[in-house]
């Protein structure tokens, strides 16, 4: 048994202890019994059980269910410079062994709590870092992180997106920021397994290209040849290229953006594709599926990739509430033997949820479906075992009869 604490300590109660032992890097709010009255975001704080006995340490949270996030399981630690600077050098390390040259490209650099760094993340897009900040504990230590990068990495620059602030389908996020270094010019490219693809560091959502998607875009490459392929809610196309090159027959791409489409087009002149090779169809998704049904086009292969909230006109699409209705549509387009692919990274959506509401609308669609195989984090993006929260992205591949 571990040695007895002093008062200092926040205790927590058994199951929160349980889960610090089995290393979920998170303690709740609501799960702690007794803690210091007042203290400064991203204090260093010692952990113990409802006895009293070591835990670990953990940087505090002021704001929202996050009060804690786990940085060690000493029984002595300082968070500091020189930790920060260690475990950035591990991060490094790892992704320089799993992914080879590519590190030069597009990749995670940094993904938080499966780092050892909690609370951001930080992408190597080309000459540029962007780091993504989801928490206050981690702006006591940002500063610092900013100087290890720049010394470690020397990009050409450095940008942060703030993400502390939840958003809804009516909320815009602001655009990133620049922090060090020089500026970013409006649109450059980056490399992902020899395609060519243009970001934006600056952009509020996303730079033009999903990385943690890496491996569901492999998959269809893998499974496009000679495939009539859709792709809903496309953005900037990346799913749609991938098909190109992996010799689909057609590929068709879905998206409310009009911009979107002109930079698949974009997308597929950098690669040495055929820019017209993806057909380009504007508006709402639920729509162009009714129109596709009723025309009776079929398709070998349906990718869906919607984001967490989208809105068309006065509709709100909720991947956490409307799995159901969209995989009623799109069965009706599927053809006989046909395949898709959908994809989930809404993190509060359980997988089983996610599911029951594919299988419920292929049962509404009257068509059967069965998973043959699925994908999920890329290997830059490590998670500890216990930290269900942080396998968020779920790509399931269905056989449709």
């Amino acid at each position: 048994m571990r040695r007895r604490v002093d008062e200092t300590a926040i205790r927590l109660t058994q199951p929160a202890a349980r889960g610090v032992r089995s290393g979920h890097p998170w303690v709740f709010r609501d799960s702690i019994m007794r803690a210091p009255a007042e203290l400064a975001p991203g204090a260093c704080m010692r952990l113990a059980d409802e006895d009293g006995r070591l835990l670990g340490w953990g940087l505090f949270e002021p704001e929202g269910a996050i009060a804690l996030r786990v940085v060690s399981r000493a029984e002595q630690f300082a968070w500091s410079p020189e930790i920060v600077a260690s475990r950035l050098d591990d991060a490094l390390a790892l992704r320089e062994r799993l992914l080879g040259s590519a590190i030069q490209g597009a990749c995670r650099l940094v993904h938080g709590e499966g780092d050892g760094l909690p609370g951001l993340a930080v992408d190597r897009l080309g000459e540029f870092l962007l780091i993504y900040k989801y928490s206050r504990a981690a702006e006591a230590w940002l500063d610092t992180l900013v100087d290890v990068l720049d010394a470690k990495l020397s990009p050409a620059g450095i940008y942060m997106q703030d993400r502390l602030r939840p958003v809804s389908a009516e909320d815009r996020r602001p655009p990133a920021f620049h922090l060090r270094g020089k500026t970013a010019p409006p649109e450059f490219e980056v490399d992902e397994d020899g395609l060519k693809f243009l970001v934006d560091v600056t952009a509020p959502v996303s730079p033009g290209l999903f990385l943690d998607l890496r491996e569901g875009r492999r998959m269809v490459e893998s499974i496009a040849k000679g495939r009539r392929v859709l792709n809903l809610f496309s953005f900037t196309g990346a799913f749609g290229i991938r098909a190109v090159r992996g010799g689909a027959s057609e590929v068709f791409n879905v998206d409310a953006a009009a911009r979107s489409h002109l930079r698949c087009r974009q997308n597929l002149a950098a690669s040495g594709l055929d820019p017209q090779a993806c057909t380009p169809l504007d508006g709402d998704v639920f729509k162009h599926l009714e129109k596709l049904r009723f025309r009776n086009e079929k398709f070998d292969l349906v990718v869906v990739d919607p984001p967490p909230f989208s809105r068309v006109g006065t509709k709100v699409f909720s991947a956490l509430r409307h799995w159901e209705d969209l995989m009623h549509a799109i069965v009706g387009v599927v053809g006989p033997g046909g395949l898709v692919l959908a994809v989930s990274n809404a993190s509060k959506l359980p997988e089983d949820e996610l599911m029951q509401g594919l299988g419920l609308g292929a049962v509404a669609g009257r068509r059967d479906a069965v998973v043959v195989g699925e994908c999920g984090l890329p290997p830059d993006f490590p998670v500890p075992p216990a930290f269900a929260e942080g396998r968020y992205l779920r790509a399931k591949l269905l056989a449709v009869s």
